[in-house]
């Protein structure tokens, strides 16, 4: 009996611990959007706004890389600010 209840305890720590590795990359992941690199043209179809703004229409890395922006987080994004052209 004890040796099947410390397998159990094993195997939902190993579980949680799983888990918790899952959430922390989802959460990282969500944290992410796409962002233009510099004022203007910067993205395809999404003109008129400065470095370091939200493309409200580009929610994947794939199409926001497409469209030449840059797949970020916001405080990443703070370094585009700067870049006017």
């Amino acid at each position: 009996m004890k040796i099947s209840t410390f397998g159990a305890i094993v195997a939902s720590t190993v579980v949680g611990l799983a888990g918790s590795v899952a959430f922390a990359q989802a959460g990282a992941t969500a944290a992410k959007a796409c962002y233009r690199s510099h004022c203007g043209k910067s993205v395809k179809g999404h003109e008129a706004k400065c470095g370091g703004t939200v493309v409200e229409g580009l929610s994947t890395q794939a199409a926001c890389e497409t469209a030449g922006g840059a797949w970020t987080t916001a405080a990443e994004a703070k370094k585009f600010e700067k870049a006017k052209e």
